[in-house]
């Protein structure tokens, strides 16, 4: 009877510390997250308000600032450049559209209403399996601003 005994002591040492264990690495996993969602919002903050700088508080006397906005001008110029070409690129294959008509298509001349007969079904592995649809995957704002945190 004692051996019962310690071994269900020894069964129950090992689940606690399993518990424990699992208990810890989910508080990290969820530290990990927080973490993660506030750097996110920082980098777009950060992002916000050097676009703010670039647009409203450029000062072409400053030397710390001024060539990064220049390479940024550089940078925008080139985008345009690519944009350009790339409508006209598409302005021109437009213009040789191809008209569609219906003149090659056949006429279904049997009557809708008409009963069909039943067509064999195909075996289990050739009919079409349908995807399972699951509920939407949350937005990675919505999951940050959702999550539990225990300190």
């Amino acid at each position: 009877m004692e051996f019962l005994k310690n071994v269900g002591r020894a069964v129950g040492e090992a689940a606690g510390y399993l518990r424990e264990k699992n208990r810890r690495a989910a508080q990290l996993s969820r530290l990990r997250t927080v973490i993660h969602c506030h750097e996110k919002a920082a980098q777009k903050e950060y992002l916000a308000l050097g676009r703010y700088y670039y647009n409203n508080l450029r000062d072409k006397d400053n030397p710390v600032t001024e060539p990064h906005c220049a390479a940024l001008d550089q940078v925008e110029e080139s985008l345009d450049r690519a944009l350009k070409q790339l409508e006209t690129f598409y302005s021109v294959e437009d213009d040789g559209r191809e008209e569609i008509t219906l003149d090659d298509v056949a006429v279904y001349e049997q009557d809708p209403t008409a009963v069909e007969e039943p067509v064999e079904q195909a075996a289990p592995e050739q009919a079409a399996v349908e995807p399972e649809t699951s509920a939407p995957e949350k937005t990675a704002q919505e999951a940050c601003e959702n999550l539990p945190f225990e300190g």
